[in-house]
C-alpha cells in the first residue's frame, strides 16, 4: 500500500448556507477501521447503498436517511468509503477522490459524490460503463482460468493453497504509482501486477468461489493488507503479497519460487513475521504455525491426486497437503519445480536446466549455463509461461533475463 486516506480540501458551495461539498482525496485506499468514532448513525446501510451506487455506474447516491453526522463521525466516513473502495472485489473501477454534501446547520451527509478511476471515466465524467463491463467479462475469464487448478475432491486447506500458490506465479509486485491497476484485481488477473492490495482483492475473489469465507486484515503503520480465512472453525492469517519472493540483489520478482511462510498463521506467527498495528481477535488458532511448508520454497502440483514439490532432499510426493508425511520421489539438490505439462517438470540442479519425469521417476539435463554463459554465472530461477521457458542468471552484479521455447519433448 502507498499511503493513507486524508483530506484534500473543501471546496465551493453548492447551496448558500445550507449544503456545502466537502472533497475527499485517497492517496492509498485504506484506513484501519480500528480508530473509528462509535457510530450513531447506520453506516452499514449508508456502505450498501454506496456499493448499490457503483454497480449500477451512478455518479452520486442520496445517504440523507442514513443519519451521517460529519462533523462528529469522519473517521466513520473515510472508513466507509475505504471499505467500500479498497475491500469490496469486482467494484476495479472506484476512484480515489469522493465528495460529501452536508447540512450546515446539523452537519447530516445528505449526499456522496463518487469517485471513479480515470481510465473508466471520459474527460466530462461520463462513466465509461461499456469499457467496465469488457473488462468485468476479461476479469471473469481470467478467474475462471485460476480456478481450474482447484478439484472438488480437495480439502479447504489444500484449495486455499494452490489458489495462493498461482496468484504468486502468476503476479510480480510493483508499487509504482503510475500503474493505477496495480491496487486490483485487475492488476493480478489481467496485468499480472500489483501491489498489496491487489493480490489480497484477487485472493478474496478465489477465497469466495471456492466456498472458503475470507476478510481482509490492514496495517496503516505498514501501509499494508492481507487476508485472512476461515478453515472448519478457525480463522487464520495469509499474505500472498509476502509470499511472492523478491530478489533482494535487484529488488525484482523472483521466477518460480513460492514461500509459504505466510500462510494459514495465528496472529502471533504473523507478529513473528514482522506484521504489526494490526487487530484481530479471532485468529487465534496455531495449528498450521510450524507446518513443513513454512520451509517449501516451490509450488505445490496436484497431479493424479497426489501432491508433488521440491524440498531440500529433492522432488517429494504427498497424498495430502494437511495429514500424513512426504515421500521424496527424486534425490537432488534442485531448486525452482515448475511444471511443464501434465507429467513433466523442469527444475534447477548443478547450474543447468533439468526435465523430470513424473511417470518415469527419471530426470535430464536439457540445458547447460556453460553453453552460453560465463563460468561464474548462475542460473537461479525459471518459470514456464506461454509456452516458453523464462529463465534468468546472475553475473557480474545484475541478472540476465531470457527465454528459450521448448520442443513438444520438452528439451531444447
Amino acid at each position: 500500500m502507498e499511503g493513507f486516506i486524508m483530506v484534500r480540501g473543501q471546496s465551493s458551495k453548492w447551496i448558500r448556507g445550507v449544503v456545502v461539498a466537502v472533497t475527499v482525496l485517497f492517496l492509498g485506499v485504506f484506513v484501519n477501521t480500528s480508530g473509528a468514532s462509535a457510530a450513531t448513525g447506520n453506516w452499514g446501510g449508508a456502505k450498501k447503498a454506496v456499493i448499490n451506487a457503483y454497480k449500477k455506474y451512478q455518479v452520486s447516491v442520496d445517504v440523507s436517511s442514513y443519519n451521517l453526522n460529519y462533523a462528529t463521525e469522519y473517521s466513520n466516513l473515510k472508513s466507509m468509503m475505504s471499505e467500500v473502495v479498497s475491500e469490496t472485489p469486482y467494484l476495479f473501477y472506484t476512484g480515489t477522490r469522493f465528495s460529501v454534501s452536508r447540512n450546515t446547520s446539523t452537519n447530516q451527509i445528505v449526499k456522496i459524490t463518487l469517485g471513479y478511476a480515470d481510465a473508466y471515466k471520459k474527460a466530462d465524467g461520463t462513466i465509461r460503463k461499456a469499457k467496465i463491463q469488457k473488462t468485468r467479462t476479461q476479469l471473469n475469464d481470467a478467474i475462471n482460468q485460476a480456478l481450474l487448478v482447484v478439484e472438488p475432491s480437495m480439502s479447504q486447506v489444500e484449495k486455499a493453497m494452490v489458489l495462493h500458490d498461482y496468484l504468486i506465479s502468476t503476479t510480480a509486485y510493483t508499487s509504482n504509482a503510475g500503474n493505477a491497476f496495480r491496487l486490483t484485481e485487475v492488476g493480478v488477473f489481467l496485468k499480472h501486477k500489483a501491489n498489496c492490495e491487489g493480490y489480497s482483492r484477487a485472493y478474496a475473489i478465489l477465497m469466495q468461489k471456492v466456498g472458503i469465507p475470507v476478510k481482509f486484515v490492514s496495517s496503516n503503520k505498514m501501509v499494508h493488507m492481507w487476508n485472512e480465512i476461515k478453515i472448519g472453525q478457525k480463522w487464520y492469517h495469509v499474505d500472498v503479497t509476502w509470499d511472492d519472493p523478491m530478489d533482494a540483489r535487484d529488488k525484482t520478482d523472483q521466477y518460480g519460487r513460492v514461500s509459504h511462510q505466510n500462510f494459514l498463521c495465528s496472529a502471533a506467527k504473523m507478529r513473528k513475521t514482522k506484521h504489526y498495528d494490526f487487530s484481530t481477535a479471532d485468529a487465534t488458532s496455531t495449528k498450521y504455525d510450524n507446518r513443513y511448508w513454512k520451509n517449501i520454497n516451490s509450488s505445490f502440483y496436484y497431479n493424479n491426486g497426489k501432491w508433488l514439490y521440491m524440498t531440500k532432499n529433492g522432488i517429494a510426493e504427498r497424498q495430502s497437503l494437511d495429514k500424513g508425511s512426504a515421500t521424496v520421489l527424486y534425490n537432488v539438490s534442485g531448486d525452482n519445480l515448475v511444471q511443464y505439462d501434465a507429467d513433466r517438470y523442469y527444475f534447477i540442479a548443478f547450474n543447468s536446466i533439468y526435465l523430470y519425469s513424473y511417470k518415469t521417476n527419471e530426470a535430464k539435463a536439457v540445458w547447460k549455463t556453460k553453453d552460453l554463459y560465463s563460468s561464474n554465472c548462475t542460473l537461479d530461477q525459471i518459470k514456464f509461461e506461454n509456452n516458453k521457458l523464462y529463465y534468468r542468471v546472475y553475473e557480474n552484479g545484475k541478472h540476465v533475463s531470457n527465454k528459450i521455447t521448448p520442443k513438444d519433448d520438452g528439451t531444447f
